[in-house]
């Protein structure tokens, strides 16, 4: 067997691989076998007609095409094996030459691990910020906890600033309802600024069951661009107002929402868990910074579009989700920019390719240090995220598959390869 690799673009390799003649006509032995199990053919059993009856029946062609396959399948594996590929997909296979007495010729084009030189880790600057804690961040989480605890009843008076209040509304754009622009019963509070500039304002003074028609111009920059700087007419009916009661601050509080003494113990524990998470901020923020001045210094050859094409899909998944989540709908979202999710794909190129790059070069390091998360490693953390999801059946089902196996694996080892990156700059300062 002759092989060739040759480089091509876009982080393919391509191999032109070469059987002689006494090399494929065993393959077309095995093609017989294999068709002549498939084929009824009157008169034998399965796998047992000979080679003249089994090409009368399928065709010449057919019995070449069964043995270039198996031919393929066989050679192709070693071929990579002798080349030393690092493949990371499955090759694009043409048949060059395929003339019973001849040699078999193929090329199979597969895309492979880029060539990765890892940059001076010591010469990366990146600062740590300071991780601070206000009194007015405090403030502003235990507002929000009274907030979560009051209770609202309904009043007969006209809603004022601050006010909780159902509603009902329809908007209409130039006498032509506005899809989606009907709300029933919807609840929200005067003030939060949760609608267009001017709607809520425009509920102070309205008392239950009471109606009012008004015009708003939606904002410039508003998510929907067909709505753009657009003047909509408004019919409300107020529903609900409500007199809101809110808890004091106080230890008998404080007792309620947990293990706390008092409201000083409260306080401290609003304080601590807001710390963790800006550290927790900070830390992403610092290593994203770290990777990215290291991508900067490295230097990577062709990244294989199959992988940027991968990760452009996720982005777009990534983002569905999240708007989904926010109980949006996708299409709408896409319609109110005016584009499709081909377009958004082609807009997530540039990141989708630093994103890839960062994820080769942890990989290169992890394989270069032999940086790799053990099986109790990625068993502890299964462990852990069991007693996490506690009883729900479903979930404990994904998470001991084999797919969540090898994801945890690769994220335990992601992790692992950062912390020796950290100590390698760390330890050069």
């Amino acid at each position: 067997m002759q092989v060739t690799a040759t480089k091509q673009p876009k982080g393919l390799v391509k191999l032109t691989i070469e059987l002689p003649a006494a090399d494929f006509t065993p393959f077309i032995t095995r093609a017989v076998q294999s068709l002549a199990s498939q084929t009824k053919i009157a008169g034998f059993r399965p796998g047992m007609a000979p080679r003249d009856i089994v090409e009368k029946k399928v065709g010449h062609d057919a019995l070449m095409q069964e043995a270039a396959g198996l031919a393929v399948q066989n050679s192709y594996a070693k071929a990579v094996a002798e080349q030393k590929l690092r493949t990371i997909g499955g090759p694009n296979i043409s048949v060059e030459k395929l003339a019973e007495g001849n040699p078999f010729i193929f090329s199979a084009e597969v895309p492979v691990l880029p060539e990765i030189k890892v940059g001076d880790i010591a010469t990366i600057k990146v600062e740590r910020k300071p991780v601070e804690v206000t009194n007015e961040q405090i403030e502003k989480t235990l507002k929000s906890l009274q907030l979560t605890h009051a209770s609202h009843a309904a009043a007969k008076r006209p809603a004022k600033h601050g006010d909780r209040v159902d509603v009902d509304f329809d908007v209409a754009l130039g006498n032509v309802p506005l899809e989606n622009g009907k709300g029933t019963n919807q609840t929200m509070t005067i003030g939060e600024q949760m609608f267009i500039p001017g709607f809520e304002e425009q509920l102070i003074g309205l008392e239950a069951d009471q109606e009012k028609t008004f015009k708003l111009t939606f904002p410039k920059e508003y998510g929907k661009k067909d709505l753009q700087g657009k003047e909509a007419e408004f019919k409300v009916k107020l529903r609900t107002v409500y007199d809101t009661s809110m808890p004091l601050l106080d230890d008998a509080f404080a007792k309620k929402l947990g293990d706390f003494e008092s409201m000083e113990k409260l306080r401290e524990k609003v304080k601590e868990n807001l710390h963790e998470e800006s550290a927790d901020r900070e830390r992403q923020r610092y290593e994203q910074a770290i990777l990215e001045e290291l991508l900067k210094k490295s230097t990577i050859d062709d990244v294989p579009t199959i992988l940027v094409e991968s990760e452009q899909d996720k982005m777009v998944h990534e983002l569905q989700h999240a708007i989904e989540h926010d109980g949006g709908k996708f299409e709408d979202y896409l319609s109110s920019l005016k584009k499709t999710r081909d377009d958004l794909k082609k807009e997530f190129v540039k990141r989708a390719e630093d994103r890839v790059k960062v994820a080769l070069l942890l990989r290169h390091i992890a394989d270069d240090h032999s940086l790799v998360a053990s099986t109790t490693e990625v068993e502890g953390e299964i462990s852990a995220e069991k007693l996490r999801l506690g009883s729900n059946p479903e979930l404990l089902k994904q998470v001991d598959s084999e797919d969540y196996k090898n994801y945890l694996k690769m994220v335990l080892t992601n992790r692992k390869t950062i912390a020796w990156i950290l100590e390698k700059l760390e330890g050069s300062m």
